[in-house]
């Protein structure tokens, strides 16, 4: 499955033969992604990044979940997916990282806002949420940049390395994306 954003950019179902070149990029922006993101330090070998994809591949296949490799240039900058898919309560969480290199040129942005459509056009959900460290404002530009409403912070929400943090809860409803 591929999602086509423009002539340069791209999202493709996650796959093994990315597993490489996605290590690669994690290791080149190690320092860069440990700040907020807690699997970062636990991701020590391509076989690592390998189990991430099976587990992955698993969660597609049972619908409950869906991670695609955002390609620039026909090279892999990151990845942003859909964490979960729960249709009990009807709602999915994006989430998604970009290499450092690559901030600043609207790709997480055009990703962020191509996976919305995808979701509310593939999934049973009627609303998606979108979490960002409070500290981490890039991060939180995305969501807000596509239109989603920032609902207020989710106090000691998450704990990395060694403390609390607080996360702002982003939300678009299908209602409202839809007009």
């Amino acid at each position: 499955m591929i999602i086509e954003i423009d002539s340069e950019l791209h999202l493709e179902l996650l796959n093994e033969s990315h597993a490489q070149e996605i290590f690669e990029l994690t290791e080149r922006n190690r320092s860069y992604l440990d700040k907020w993101l807690p699997w970062v330090k636990y991701t020590k070998s391509k076989e690592d990044t390998l189990v991430f994809i099976k587990n992955s591949t698993e969660q597609y296949k049972n619908k409950t979940g869906m991670q695609t490799v955002i390609k620039y240039e026909n090279k892999i900058t990151g990845l942003i997916g859909l964490v979960e898919i729960s249709y009990v309560r009807y709602v999915s969480e994006i989430g998604y990282w970009l290499g450092e290199e690559y901030t600043g040129k609207g790709i997480m942005t055009k990703s962020c806002k191509a996976l919305t459509d995808h979701t509310f056009d593939n999934f049973n959900v009627k609303r998606i949420n979108i979490i960002c460290d409070v500290n981490n404002t890039a991060s939180q530009n995305v969501p807000a940049r596509v239109g989603y409403f920032n609902q207020g912070i989710l106090k000691r929400d998450s704990y990395l390395n060694g403390e609390y943090i607080d996360h702002y809860h982003f939300v678009m409803r299908r209602h409202e994306w839809e007009k």
